[in-house]
């Protein structure tokens, strides 16, 4: 039941009635009241707030403006979100929470109840709240697009090829300025939206943003051909770049704080046809590291690892292409064996995650400080373990083979496409194949596919067929072999994943594996030996995070191209059916 607000703050003894008189005469309404005594500063916010609730009737909340699930705020149209000052919290069943700014406001709680079909539950929170909320969620979009209007009307560009545009941003206008502004809130978006990379490319019809989310890229906004040179100039700026170098790739670095923590950026420049395409990678440097168990490899290959890592020499490498998650299980690896009796030193390009006890050297071409001349200086420093971003070239593989054969483990990445390749890698580069088996003692392959989301995952009616080998299916059938799917809601976007789930291949060298290296063997007698010792390839691995609900058979044939591999008819590398430590990770 509705109270009289001033009422309640008299009883609750925030105010006598000759002060809420003085303050009460000129306003109107409860909204009004309550800003005219803060104002005033007769009572404190918080408690204006908590009696207004009372007075009304319903809860009181303080809300997070930037904690809110994004698609719950997609519910309620922007418009009425914006016209009635209210924002919704959370939706159980047919009941939506609704923070208002004012919840006695029967006609928006109406109109709110039309537009989504659900049952309105207004709750009071505070007016600063909602407005920023609104904003954060709302408001990307369209102030985008407002901005790209102020940018064009702002431009004396003529409309021509990007190439042939003189945009000189190089005095900065400050953050005001349109273009300033576009390149901010782009970068804002990419954050929110979970993005690894920012993808700025000319085409045809204008400049198109595209993010990768999930290691999918999404199409976003496509701006006019008249910005392309100002937002590639004012990236440039902001990584320190030349600006009047358009005809030669470039890189560089962003460091900024945004959304409440400091964001890495990785900027490449690349020349094309139609001008600069620019990529942004996002390392978010907040982030924790993973642990060892959080890395999603199974218990027997899990324990080879964590036995690899603790030996005292040898080189250990992790395998796959850009963006398979390679540095984090890195990472996650020296996490583990961090210990104050053992002298760590990583040289890396980037440093992506700040270590205690850990000494990380920063690779930096243009003073001349490579990998391999940094692999020469710290293999001075009497270093235990050495951990090599990535192994590149010769001169860079040949040390840290070396490294290795002379009493330090060594831990790297190298681009190849499976583990039994990064030997055979190895040898093309310079390196002699006796040292190549000497020294390598294990190497993990891995792949990111995406995972099912958890609200709308549901057991698929009958195995998957379209796009797959015929052997693939019928093993599938024949094992009896349950697969899920995502139905898609409003957790995902309405696309059934949400978030990646890592798939390996753990390949341990033997003395049969580290003899056919030496004798120059090929990578098919590699794959078939690591086999035969019980290794699980990546397709092997990836049914078994199928059959746990984890993600999709589709998934892994896309992640580990089955289309093109060599797999035999009775699918050797399949793993049994899963065991009850493969239940869903939530």
């Amino acid at each position: 039941m509705k109270r009289n607000f001033g009422q309640v703050l008299i009883e609750k003894g925030h105010l006598d009635a000759s002060q809420l008189a003085k303050v009460a005469g000129p306003v109107h309404g409860d909204l009004e009241l309550a800003q005219a005594i803060v104002e005033a500063g007769l009572v404190d916010a918080k408690s204006v707030l908590e009696a207004r609730a009372e007075a009304l009737g319903v809860s009181c909340i303080e809300i997070n403006p930037y904690s809110i699930d994004p698609a719950i705020v997609e519910v309620v149209p922007e418009a009425i979100a914006r016209r009635i000052r209210a924002v919704p919290l959370f939706r159980v069943g047919n009941d939506l929470t609704l923070a208002m700014v004012d919840p006695s406001d029967v006609i928006a709680i109406d109109e709110v109840r039309d537009a989504t079909g659900c049952d309105v539950l207004p709750v009071l929170a505070p007016q600063a709240d909602i407005e920023t909320a609104i904003q954060h969620y709302y408001g990307v979009d369209n102030l985008i697009r407002d901005l790209v209007e102020a940018a064009q009307l702002a431009s004396a560009v003529p409309d021509s090829r990007p190439e042939e545009k003189e945009v000189d941003l190089a005095e900065d206008a400050g953050d005001d300025t349109p273009l300033v502004r576009i390149v901010n809130l782009i970068i804002l978006k990419a954050i929110r939206r979970g993005a690894s990379d920012i993808h700025i490319e000319p085409d045809e019809d204008g400049v198109r943003v595209r993010y990768r989310v999930d290691g999918r890229l999404e199409a976003d906004e496509m701006f006019p051909p008249s910005l392309q040179a100002g937002i590639v100039s004012r990236i440039k700026i902001m990584a320190d770049l030349d600006l009047a170098q358009k005809r030669l790739p470039q890189d560089g670095r962003i460091s900024l704080r945004a959304e409440g923590r400091r964001i890495d950026f990785r900027i490449s420049t690349l020349p094309t046809v139609r001008g600069e395409k620019t990529v942004m990678r996002l390392l978010d440097t907040g982030s924790t590291v993973a642990t060892l168990e959080e890395l999603g490899l199974q218990p027997a290959a899990l324990a080879q690892w964590r036995r690899l890592i603790e030996q005292p020499n040898g080189i250990i490498l992790v395998t796959g292409p850009t963006g398979s998650g390679k540095t984090t299980t890195l990472y996650s690896s020296l996490a583990a064996i961090n210990t104050l009796d053992r002298n760590i030193v990583t040289v890396e390009d980037p440093v992506e995650y700040d270590f205690p006890v850990i000494n990380q050297v920063q690779v930096n071409t243009k003073a001349g400080l490579t990998f391999a001349t940094a692999l020469r200086s710290i293999l001075r420093q009497d270093p235990n373990v050495v951990m090599v971003g990535e192994i590149r070239d010769a001169d860079t593989a040949t040390i840290g083979i070396r490294a290795a054969l002379t009493g330090h483990l060594v831990l790297s990445t190298l681009h190849t496409n499976d583990a039994s390749s990064a030997a055979t890698r190895l040898i093309d580069i310079g390196v002699e194949p006796y040292l190549v088996a000497s020294a390598l003692k294990g190497i993990l392959a891995q792949r990111l596919v995406r995972r099912i989301c958890t609200d709308c995952r549901t057991a698929h009616e009958s195995v998957p067929s379209v796009g797959m080998p015929d052997h693939v299916v019928e093993w599938l059938e024949r094992n009896e072999f349950q697969s899920f799917v995502g139905k898609g809601c409003r957790h995902c976007g309405d696309t059934g994943f949400r978030g990646r789930v890592a798939i390996h291949e753990l390949l341990v060298v033997d003395e049969d594996i580290e003899r056919a290296i030496v004798r120059g063997a090929p990578v098919n007698e590699l794959r078939r030996l690591a086999r035969q010792a019980g290794m699980v390839d990546l397709f092997g691995d990836g049914l078994h995070k199928a059959a746990a609900g984890l993600t999709t058979v589709e998934e892994i044939l896309v992640a580990t191209r089955m289309e093109e591999a060599e797999a035999t008819e009775d699918t050797a590398t399949a793993p049994p059916a899963p065991e009850p430590a493969l239940a869903p990770v939530e």
